[in-house]
């Protein structure tokens, strides 16, 4: 199949804008991402291999294959940053023949259907893997800020659309500089740990969820509970980090946390606005001595 002459560029890619998350075209023999300007000129930019954090031509090229069968090309490929569809067709436009790649993040499918699949449990399991491996922190095991990026709006925006009472909470640790400084990064990076799993003993499996946020900050998520609730949580945490603690070395690493908390019922604050007061109550917990909880 022959590149295809396209005479309006902006308006053939922002069709396809609409389906795909990423839309580039490619110089095929120099493999670099280019673009029009006002003179209608090639510019051109980095190498298309750049994005999968590679320094060369990667070796299932969809542009290279293009260039040599004349049909449009697909692949899945996998990355740190995720599992994506990927897909290629040529096109003519100024007289410059290019390679126009189509990208579509396909990390978080939530189902396969159709028979085919089905007879193919390693795809199904292997998409599960990258799933959970996406959306967990490496240090701590717990899910990570892309899940809190993906869930966090969709659940504030359920329980006031339906009614229904959400508890967001943000704590992080008292002095935590103070433990890397005094006991090395080994011992923050085992403070971190601790209280993850900590708080994983706490919560409601199944129903309630957190997340490290980065650094030594998390969120926890509550569904249906109200300040009563998010007040017993945070004591009962809090109790379980003064009964015991981490050693280093030897020496007992001393943890206490403190928790800023909103909770959503009937609210007609805006997403941002909710975390702004939950952010503030936080930085109130710590300015009223540490080791608290203010949660409105």
């Amino acid at each position: 199949m022959e590149p295809f002459k396209v005479k309006d560029l902006d308006t053939y890619l922002a069709g396809l804008n609409r389906i795909f998350d990423i839309v580039r075209i490619i110089e095929p023999t120099s493999k670099k991402i280019v673009y029009t300007d006002g003179d209608l000129k090639i510019v051109q930019g980095s190498s298309c291999y750049e994005f999968w954090d590679r320094k060369s031509t990667c070796e299932n090229c969809l542009s290279r294959k293009l260039s040599k069968d004349k049909i449009s090309s697909s692949k899945i490929e996998c990355s740190e940053n995720g599992m994506f569809l990927v897909m290629a067709t040529g096109i003519i436009y100024e007289d410059f023949q290019l390679v126009v790649e189509m990208i579509k993040n396909m990390s978080f499918i939530d189902e396969i259907y159709g028979q085919t699949y089905k007879d193919m449990p390693e795809v199904v399991e292997t998409i599960s893997k990258l799933n959970e491996k996406l959306v967990k922190d490496e240090l701590t095991g717990v899910y990570n800020r892309r899940y809190i990026t993906k869930n966090l709006l969709s659940d504030v925006h359920y329980a006031m659309k339906n009614k229904k009472r959400l508890s967001i909470m943000m704590l992080d640790i008292d002095n935590f500089k103070e433990i890397n400084d005094s006991y090395g990064h080994i011992a923050g990076d085992l403070a971190l740990k601790y209280l993850a799993k900590t708080i994983q003993t706490k919560i409601r499996n199944n129903y309630d969820w957190f997340a490290r946020l980065g650094g030594d900050e998390f969120i926890i998520v509550l569904k249906d509970a109200d300040s009563k609730v998010c007040n017993r949580l945070i004591e009962n945490i809090q109790s379980s980090l003064r009964g015991e603690a981490p050693r280093y070395k030897g020496e007992r690493i001393k943890i206490t946390i403190s928790v800023g908390g909103y909770i959503v019922e009937d609210s007609k604050k805006t997403f941002n606005e909710i975390l702004y007061i939950v952010d503030k109550n936080l930085n109130l917990a710590k300015i009223n001595g540490k080791d608290k909880a203010i949660i409105s």
